[in-house]
């Protein structure tokens, strides 16, 4: 275990933790958009920064990549931190002005949107987490496309793609909710695709799409209960020495 300063507190961590984990162990706040628990992190979204003093200097470093460590000052509410989120937002807001969550993060630091020219809205924030999820899944079957302004979520050749298993795990992780994700009976729509959802045979519930479960090497009994149902049969199949 190590001990740092965070905002005056002092806490401890575990000595591989980020100084983003240590804090939000510690109960104390930094805001995130393209960060994930289950997902390396990234540091693109820029809203972590905080302000380190090291060797009697301040600086700024991305909370999620920067590594905590034992003796470190940390402050996450400085001005020049208040300052650098404010305009992240202001960015961000450009060219997102209706979402919901950044509207919230927006008034939180007191930045109001300034339409300086048109765009159409778009609700995708570049952020990448539904990128990172499809490379972690082993399927990138999603990926960024063009660059600048134009640089977007997509598909390869814009198409429905190929290797997508409909696992709705990009659609899960990301933060403003614009991946359009459509389930009427047993069927599932994304990326304009369909996929047949695969029902469990002890309490009903759909859980998967049959590619998923094809892709995850899943087969026969694996194949027909949901992770819930399966904890439990096996529970029980070890009780009885099965």
């Amino acid at each position: 275990m190590i001990e740092l300063s965070i905002d005056g507190k002092r806490v401890t961590a575990e000595e591989d933790a980020t100084v983003l984990e240590a804090a939000r162990a510690a109960g104390i706040g930094i805001p995130t958009l393209c960060y994930h628990p289950g997902l390396p992190p990234d540091g693109n979204c820029r809203l972590c920064l905080v302000e380190i003093e090291r060797k009697g200097k301040r600086e700024l470093v991305i909370s999620c990549m920067y590594g905590a460590r034992d003796g470190l000052v940390v402050h996450t509410r400085s001005s020049r931190i208040w300052k650098a989120r404010s305009f992240v937002l202001k960015m961000l807001l450009e060219r997102t002005p209706d979402d919901p969550l950044l509207k919230r993060m927006a008034s939180h630091y007191g930045v109001a949107f300034e339409e300086r020219f048109h765009v159409e809205s778009d609700p995708c924030i570049k952020c990448g987490l539904c990128v990172r999820a499809c490379e972690e899944n082993g399927t990138e079957a999603i990926g960024f496309a063009k660059r600048g302004w134009e640089r977007e979520v997509s598909a390869p050749f814009e198409e429905p793609p190929r290797d997508c298993t409909g696992c709705k795990a990009c659609a899960v992780v990301c933060p403003t909710g614009c991946i359009d994700v459509e389930e009427e009976g047993d069927v599932r729509r994304i990326w304009g695709k369909d996929f047949r959802l695969v029902r469990c045979a002890l309490c009903g519930e759909r859980f998967a799409t049959e590619e998923e479960l094809a892709h995850m090497g899943l087969e026969g009994d694996e194949a027909k209960y949901c992770q819930r149902c399966r904890k439990m049969l096996f529970s029980a199949r070890f009780l009885v020495g099965l």
